[in-house]
């Protein structure tokens, strides 16, 4: 049990980390913008990006229907 929280808990932390390098290298992006980007780990995403939120290196805008992701 245990295990397989370390494996989930390491494919976040990773996946926080694609996250914060496409934000670096392309800007502020919505959440199904980002999920495109990282195709392979698309359900990982909204975990990183809390994650990424708790650290206190994004910032999250609503913008009408849409999410954007931004660095601080």
């Amino acid at each position: 049990r245990k295990e397989g929280f370390m494996e989930l808990k390491t494919a976040v932390g990773e996946t926080a980390g694609k996250v914060w390098e496409t934000l670096s290298s392309e800007g502020p992006l919505t959440v199904a913008q980002l999920k495109k980007k990282l195709n392979g780990t698309s359900e990982l995403v909204p975990l990183a990006l809390g994650w990424l939120a708790r650290e206190d290196t994004i910032d999250i805008l609503q913008e009408k229907k849409t999410v954007r992701i931004t660095l601080k």
